[in-house]
């Protein structure tokens, strides 16, 4: 292993990794076309920097096993057999879902994004100001899985539609 560089595991912020491993990127960009946002310098500079590889591989539909042994591997490092801890983890965020029939309002985050700031206070802070039975559409540029994940402990339902037309349409419900 490389002196100073930290050990890649599932919750190694892509980010991180790229600091420490840039000569890893290409071979990252290999694993889904979605990290193609990765190239985004407002993207890298955002969303990269709090998603985790677990996270970035549910976005991508990688195999987070896989992931992780090859960016090891191509690191110097040793490949580890995580299956049991990494694939234990089933908690997919069900694409192809149904719109609700009733949305409160929608919150567009991709002008957040594009300025270079962080949407998750503005995200959360709409979330919370739902009653029950409301319904907030969420446009983004990729599937914010990281948001979802921290939405779906505090409670809300959350369904995404398959995307379209670069526009990612999440619902959180309360």
């Amino acid at each position: 292993m490389h002196r100073n560089k930290p050990l890649i595991t599932p919750e190694t912020k892509v980010g991180e990794l790229l600091t420490h491993y840039p000569e890893l990127e290409e071979l990252l960009l290999q694993f889904s076309p979605a990290f193609a946002t990765l190239k985004n310098p407002v993207l890298r500079r955002t969303v990269a920097q709090v998603t985790s590889l677990r996270q970035a591989a549910k976005v991508g539909n990688a195999n987070i096993v896989e992931m992780v042994n090859t960016l090891r591997q191509a690191a110097g490092q040793s490949i580890s057999d995580e299956n049991s801890l990494i694939e234990s983890e089933n908690a997919r965020v069900a694409l192809a879902g149904k719109a609700p029939t009733t949305i409160t309002f929608t919150l567009d985050v991709r002008p957040v994004l594009e300025k270079g700031e962080h949407p998750k206070e503005l995200v959360m802070k709409e979330a919370n100001r739902l009653q029950a039975g409301e319904c907030m559409e969420l446009l983004t540029p990729f599937p914010p899985v990281p948001l979802i994940e921290l939405l779906e402990k505090k409670g809300f339902a959350i369904t995404m539609v398959e995307p379209g037309d670069g526009v990612v349409r999440t619902f959180i419900c309360r």
